[in-house]
Parts: C-alpha cells; sequence; structure tokens
C-alpha cells in the first residue's frame, strides 16, 4: 500500500475501511473455492501478501524456532482471520491445541464457523479491545486486559503483527500475560517494528515504512491512527523483555527499513523469547 492509498485508508471510519476492502474484492470473491480454508479477499482485515503462502512460511518458522511438535498446545496472540491458523491444522494432531484471540470479530467468527466446525481441537475468543486501526467500538483498554487462560498453559505463543499495532503500556501488559501463560523454557515468537540508529537512518533514504512522529521509547507512522502502525526502540523493548525475567534467544531484523535483513527474510522485525 502505498503512502497516499495509506492515507486515504486511515481518513476512513474504522467500519468504512472493512467495507470499502469487502466492495473491492467483491468480485473475485463471487467466483471463490468456498470449499478451501481460505477467507474471502474482502474479509482478510490483517497482513500482506497471499495468505495460504504468508501461513506456510510462517509455520515452517515456528517449527524451526518454537520447539513445537504435532502435541503442542499454542496461543495465536491476533488470530486474525485463521492466517496462521489454517496451516497448523495440518500440523497439530488431536492431542495438541490451538487457542486463538482477536479484537475483530467478524475474524473470530469466520474462523469458528470454518475451522473449528472441522478442528474441534482449535478455538477461537473474541475480546474486544480499543485500537484505532481495528476497532473503536469499546473503550476495554489492552492495557488491563488478562488472558483469559490459566498459568502455563502454553508449549509456544507467537503475534504476528500484533505489537506493531499497539501502544506502549498495551505491549508492556502484554508481555507479562505472554510471561504467565507460557510453560517454563518454552517460547514466544513476537514480531516488531524496531528502531535503532541503523533503521532510523535507512528509513528515512530506503525503508518502505517511516515513523516521523517520534515520542521517545516509540514512534508512530500517522499520528491521527496511532496504532496504524507503531515502532519501538530496540533497546527500551530488549530491556522491558529482560527486565521481565525472560531470556532473548534471536534478534532478526526485517527488510521494512531498507536494511539487510535476517536470512528469514521477513518484512518486520523478530523477537523471540522465552520464559526461564
Amino acid at each position: 500500500m502505498n503512502t497516499l492509498i495509506r492515507k486515504l485508508y486511515y481518513s476512513l471510519p474504522v467500519n468504512l475501511r472493512y467495507a470499502a476492502r469487502r466492495i473491492l474484492y467483491l468480485p473475485q470473491d463471487l467466483l471463490r473455492d468456498k470449499k478451501t480454508l481460505v477467507p474471502p479477499k474482502g474479509k482478510i482485515f490483517t497482513g500482506r501478501g497471499n495468505f495460504s503462502e504468508t501461513g506456510k512460511f510462517f509455520l515452517e518458522r515456528f517449527k524451526k524456532y518454537g520447539n513445537i511438535t504435532p502435541k503442542s498446545h499454542v496461543l495465536d496472540i491476533g488470530s486474525g482471520i485463521g492466517r496462521m491458523a489454517v496451516p497448523f491444522t495440518g500440523f497439530l494432531d488431536k492431542d495438541g491445541v490451538y487457542e486463538g484471540f482477536d479484537i475483530v470479530k467478524m475474524g473470530v467468527d469466520w474462523c469458528t464457523d470454518n475451522i473449528t466446525k472441522q478442528y474441534p481441537n482449535f478455538r477461537f475468543k473474541h475480546i474486544p479491545l480499543k485500537n484505532d486501526l481495528y476497532n473503536l467500538s469499546t473503550d476495554l483498554q489492552a492495557s488491563k486486559m488478562v488472558f483469559p487462560y490459566e498459568d502455563d498453559s502454553f508449549d509456544f505463543v507467537f503475534l504476528t503483527s500484533v505489537f506493531t499495532h499497539m501502544l506502549p503500556e498495551d505491549v508492556e501488559n502484554y508481555i507479562k500475560e505472554i510471561k504467565r501463560v507460557l510453560k517454563p523454557g518454552k517460547i514466544c515468537f513476537a514480531q516488531f517494528f524496531i528502531l535503532d540508529n541503523g533503521s532510523r537512518e535507512s528509513m528515512l533514504k530506503k525503508g518502505s515504512k517511516t515513523f516521523n512522529y517520534d515520542y521517545g521509547n516509540y514512534a508512530l507512522m500517522d499520528k491521527n491512527v496511532k496504532e496504524a502502525n507503531v515502532a519501538y526502540d530496540k533497546d527500551y523493548i530488549i530491556n522491558f523483555i529482560k527486565d521481565a525475567d525472560l531470556k532473548i534467544e534471536h534478534f532478526m531484523r526485517g527488510f521494512w527499513s531498507g536494511l539487510e535483513p535476517h536470512p528469514i527474510n521477513e518484512h518486520q522485525d523478530i523477537i523471540i523469547f522465552m520464559k526461564k
């Protein structure tokens, strides 16, 4: 999405953003194969690129870095409309468990109607939280949320393009909750936009995104739709994770800023950390 189209999109009220996408893709969606676990394009409200290929890409990385098995209990924070859940249906066995939650009811409903119907060990929860980009119909804050799961419940937790749409108090609370629900020795795979001297300089010259509104520990791409895209100072986020008594396993630079990326070759930066 180029800068002009992005600004026009963000200028629309939240409900009209969803409506505009449904109208744009209506001709294609009328002809789609309804037997596949691929949602209508007009309902896909998160992520970039090919729906199925992106999900497969991430599953391979989860398997490599998350130490998951077919019997793992996994938590997808910001499960969207099933982009990550669908490939997991071919990986987890009947003893494995997939839990996902999202703030957009449309995505949760589609996943429940189409994925849970075939795979009852895949469960989706709608948790309405306020967000400038996705949901303005509530005043409930992510900074106050308690995840609806018991302590030490999961073998693997992941967030794809979630912290990139959250402000600091919300991110800090989520990291604390991730620590609570992870089993000891288990992994969280999280995406960010990370700002350091290199990415700050590079994004201005050759980045696909620029974060011009600097607030110290974080910066925004759009000051009117704050949670459209949020980037975090590297020292701030690394130190917060460490102060939460979590161990950082990997930092993988993405290519959004124009810098040479990690060989994983993903758009966003990735931080992988472990509960001690």
